[in-house]
């Protein structure tokens, strides 16, 4: 607060005020640490701003923010500013400067995000009831729902996310029908808008109730259908928890578990918590009913790491290091299981490989996301590997400076094909 401090007191010399907005006072009222940046909004003008602060950059003049840096800190300051219909469902058609703090609030999303927090008397400042909904517990959008979304479609999004991050209730049952008449125009979105929501979501610790109103509002269905039809096939013998969406669910609850005993955080935590998300999309396609009468999905490993390089990486634009990993633990994920039974040699390349300790912790979540879990044998899957993990600390392989030492001769893929047999002797070796 101490560079916050040093802002307002070059403001009030110039007789501007400076209040803190959105989070910082939402956490604050719930006794919880800040977990975010702190947003600053003041009755000064950006030319103005210019005057008196130093301003580290402009995210845009016509809304009226600035980055001020302060004591090598940076924070975002705005000018209280009315928003004037909207373009495409997105952004505000005109803006319009303000001395109003009130009529600043009232372009806000939702009432816990329209507290604002006098930085001189350090008291609260509350127009919506802001304050009685975080302590109740309700996420309640300012002034009318319909208006607030048609404004900006990705409060639809934000809503769900902020319902589930703090356990909150709709002020009304009837957002989700609003949710579902309006869902369409989350199309008018951007997909990276879209899609740093849904990390957010997804990152969660209730991730789970969280997908299930993404399911109930109809987002699934548009922007995630391999997801969204997951509970039309139902399990088998080896899956009695019910449906595959139900199973996702199951398996997404056991990984924030793994997530948090592993201390796992930042982009790590994302790629498992998508791949496991997505790790049966390809039982869709795959469906059949044998002779027994139960429930097959043969090859929907391969079939669902192609439609998510071919499909869901692209539409929701990963980036490549994701789309990458993601791809590799789709495909594996059954592979997995089957090391006990390997041959020596392809078992060890398996776990050699750098994506495998993310593969293990996903055939871990795979494992206890289904009735019954095979705990037993996936033990011996991680006995194995620990195993191995002690024997490769006494290996040293071979590099292809070894090899041309040997064999000077030797050219382009002839030299990895000899470095792979000499090493895969070494892999071999007990």
């Amino acid at each position: 607060m101490k560079n916050i401090k040093s802002i307002h007191q070059k403001l009030k010399k110039i007789d501007k005020k400076l209040y803190i907005v959105g989070g910082f006072c939402r956490e604050k009222i719930l006794r919880k640490p800040n977990s975010g940046d702190i947003d600053l909004v003041t009755d000064v003008t950006p030319d103005e701003m210019k005057k008196v602060l130093k301003i580290a950059g402009e995210i845009g003049k016509k809304y009226g923010t600035c980055i001020v840096s302060e004591g090598g800190e940076s924070f975002e300051l705005t000018t209280f500013r009315k928003d004037i219909g909207s373009i495409n469902f997105r952004k505000p058609a005109e803006v319009e400067f303000t001395d109003s703090l009130e009529e600043d609030s009232q372009r806000r999303d939702f009432t816990c995000n329209a507290i604002y927090f006098d930085v001189e008397t350090e008291e609260f400042i509350d127009f919506h009831s802001g304050i009685e909904d975080v302590q109740q517990k309700i996420i309640r959008f300012v002034g009318n729902p319909r208006e607030r979304i048609h404004e900006d479609a990705l409060r639809i999004l934000r809503c769900i996310r902020f319902k589930n991050k703090y356990n909150f209730q709709f002020a009304s049952p009837e957002y989700i029908e609003i949710f579902q008449e309006n869902i369409e125009i989350l199309k008018n979105i951007s997909m990276e808008r879209i899609k740093q929501e849904l990390d957010k979501i997804l990152t969660n610790p209730n991730n789970v109730q969280a997908l299930e109103d993404l399911k109930q509002i109809g987002f699934l269905k548009i922007f995630l259908p391999e997801l969204d039809r997951l509970d039309q096939f139902g399990g088998n013998k080896h899956h009695l928890e019910g449906d595959i969406w139900i199973h996702t669910k199951m398996c997404v609850q056991e990984m924030n578990q793994i997530i948090l005993r592993e201390k796992i955080t930042g982009e790590r935590k994302l790629l498992l918590l998508w791949s496991i998300l997505l790790h049966d999309i390809g039982k869709g396609p795959t469906y059949s009913v044998g002779k027994d009468g139960e429930s097959h999905y043969y090859n929907h490993e391969n079939v669902g790491a192609e439609m998510f390089k071919n499909n869901l990486a692209k539409r929701l634009l990963f980036p490549k290091n994701f789309e990458k990993e993601i791809y590799f633990l789709i495909r594996e994920h059954l592979r997995l299981f089957m090391i006990p039974k390997m041959k020596k040699l392809k078992s060890r390349k398996l776990m050699m490989h750098e994506y495998f300790p993310d593969l293990i912790l996903l055939g871990e979540a795979d494992n206890k996301g289904r009735i019954p879990a095979k705990l037993d044998y996936f033990e011996e899957i991680a006995s194995i590997y620990k195993d191995f993990q002690k024997l490769l600390e006494t290996k040293t392989f071979f590099t292809g400076k070894d090899v041309l030492e040997k064999f000077p001769d030797l050219e382009g893929k002839k030299i990895g094909e000899k470095l792979e047999q000499w090493n895969n002797r070494v892999l071999l070796e007990d």
